[in-house]
C-alpha cells in the first residue's frame, strides 16, 4: 500500500484512512480488555507487525512491499488471526478489513491465490480453537476479499474508460490539426492557381496589345483610318482583359476576412447585379450563421460566382434568386434563374470544378433545369459538429476520481 500522499484516487485514500481506524480500534481492544492475558506482550508486537509492515512497506510502486502488499497482508494478518484466536480461545473478525484492502489492491491471476488464502485462514483459526466455534465468521475473508476485488475491477474499468477518452481527445486534436493543415494547403493551391490565371491573362493580353500598337504605329502615316480601327479594337481587348483581371482578383478571399458567409455572399451578389444590371434577390433564412471550414466558405463563394456567370453568359437570365439555409446538417446554397436552361446535361469545366470542390468537402452538387424553364443549382456543404465539446463533456462525466 502506498503512502496516502502518493495515492491519486479517493477510493485508495479512503481505504488507507479506514485501515488506520481499524488498527486503532483493535489496539484499544487489546490494551483495555486483553492486557491481563498471559501472552499479551507476545501478541502486541505481532499485532503491530500485522498493521505496520503491510501499510508502510514501501513508498514506490515497484517496491517489494507495495508490489506484493496483498500477500503480505494475507500472511501477517492471517498469522495474527490464528495466534490471537488460539490465545483468546474464541474467533475474531480481525481479518475482514485487511481482506477488503487486499482485494482492492490485487491484480490479475494473483487474485485466485489470494482468494484461496483468505478463504482458508478463517478455517485454520477455527480449527485451533475447536470446531464448536464454527460460524458465519469463517466467510469474512472470502466475502470481504471478493468485495475488494469487485471495487478493484470497477476502478480498472474507470481507468480504461479514462484512457480511451484521453486517446479519443488526442486523436480528435490530431484530426483538427490535420484539417487545418489541409485547409492551408488547399488555400495555397487556390492562390497559386489564381496567380497562374492572372499571369496567363495579363501576359497574353499585354503581348497582343504591344504587338497591335507596334503595327498601328506603322499604319498611322500610311493608313490613318485603318490605324484608328486598330486602336478601337485594342481598346476593347484591354477593357475585356481588365474585367477578366478584376474577376480573378475578386475571387481571392483574404485569410483575415472575418465577414460572415451570408454577408459575403450577399455582397458578391449585389456587386454582380450592379455590373450586369440583373435583378438578383438574396434571401438568408433565419439569419444563417453556422460553423463551416474556411475551405467550405471559399467553395460556396466560388460556386456562387460560377453560377451567376453561367446564368448570364449561357442562360441569358434576367432574374436570379439566391437562398441559403441549413438543411439536414448541411448548409444549402440555392441559385435559381429564369434563363433558357441547360441544353446538355453533361458537366462543363465550370460545373465540374464546382462538383469536385463540393465533393472534396463531403458535400454535393445537384442541378435542376428544363428548356426555357430556368436552372436551379443546389450546393450542399456539411456543417462542422462540435465534437470537441462533446468529448470534453463525456470526459468530465466519466471521471469519478
Amino acid at each position: 500500500m502506498l503512502p496516502i500522499y502518493k495515492e491519486t484516487h479517493w477510493v485508495y485514500k479512503t481505504a488507507y484512512i479506514t485501515r488506520i481506524g481499524w488498527f486503532i480500534f483493535h489496539l484499544i481492544v487489546l490494551i483495555f480488555f486483553l492486557n491481563t492475558m498471559p501472552y499479551f506482550w507476545l501478541v502486541l508486537p505481532l499485532f503491530f507487525a500485522a498493521f505496520l509492515l503491510p501499510q508502510w512497506a514501501g513508498s514506490e510502486k515497484n517496491c517489494f512491499g507495495v508490489k506484493y502488499y496483498p500477500f503480505i497482508e494475507l500472511g501477517l494478518s492471517g498469522l495474527f488471526l490464528i495466534v490471537g484466536c488460539y490465545l483468546l480461545g474464541e474467533y475474531s473478525s480481525f481479518l475482514a478489513y485487511p481482506a477488503l484492502c487486499a482485494g482492492i489492491y490485487s491484480i490479475g491471476k494473483d487474485r485466485w491465490y489470494l482468494l484461496v488464502g483468505f478463504s482458508l485462514i478463517p478455517f485454520l483459526a477455527v480449527a485451533v480453537i475447536g470446531l464448536e466455534h464454527l460460524g458465519m465468521g469463517v466467510i469474512d475473508g472470502l466475502f470481504f476479499f471478493s468485495v475488494g476485488v469487485a471495487i478493484a475491477k470497477v476502478l480498472e474499468s474507470e481507468r480504461k474508460t479514462q484512457l480511451l477518452l484521453d486517446e479519443n481527445l488526442r486523436q480528435n486534436q490530431l484530426l483538427e490539426e490535420y484539417a487545418r493543415q489541409i485547409e492551408k494547403v488547399t488555400l495555397l493551391e487556390e492562390r497559386n492557381r489564381l496567380a497562374r490565371d492572372l499571369h496567363d491573362t495579363i501576359g497574353h493580353t499585354y503581348t497582343s496589345v504591344i504587338m497591335g500598337l507596334d503595327a498601328t504605329s506603322i499604319l498611322l502615316k500610311t493608313a490613318p483610318v485603318q490605324a484608328e480601327e486598330h486602336v478601337h479594337r485594342l481598346s476593347e481587348v484591354m477593357r475585356d482583359s481588365l474585367e477578366e483581371i478584376r474577376s480573378h482578383i475578386h475571387q481571392i478571399a483574404p485569410v483575415e476576412d472575418k465577414e460572415e458567409l451570408s454577408a459575403q455572399l450577399k455582397r458578391i451578389a449585389s456587386e454582380f447585379a450592379q455590373h450586369t444590371r440583373t435583378d438578383i434577390e438574396f434571401d438568408s433564412i433565419d439569419q444563417v450563421n453556422v460553423n463551416i471550414s474556411s475551405q467550405g466558405t471559399v467553395t460556396l463563394v466560388r460556386c456562387l460566382q460560377e453560377s451567376l456567370t453561367n446564368a448570364i453568359r449561357h442562360g441569358q437570365a434576367s432574374q436570379i434568386k439566391i437562398t441559403i439555409y441549413v438543411e439536414n446538417q448541411s448548409l444549402k446554397l440555392v441559385i435559381k434563374d429564369n434563363g433558357i436552361g441547360i441544353q446538355e446535361k453533361d458537366y462543363g469545366f465550370g460545373l465540374l470544378g464546382m462538383k469536385e470542390r463540393l465533393e472534396s468537402l463531403q458535400g454535393r452538387l445537384t442541378i435542376e433545369s428544363s428548356q426555357h424553364g430556368g436552372t436551379c443549382v443546389n450546393c450542399y456543404v456539411p456543417v462542422i459538429d462540435y465534437v470537441q465539446r462533446r468529448i470534453e463533456h463525456n470526459d468530465k462525466s466519466a471521471n469519478c476520481g
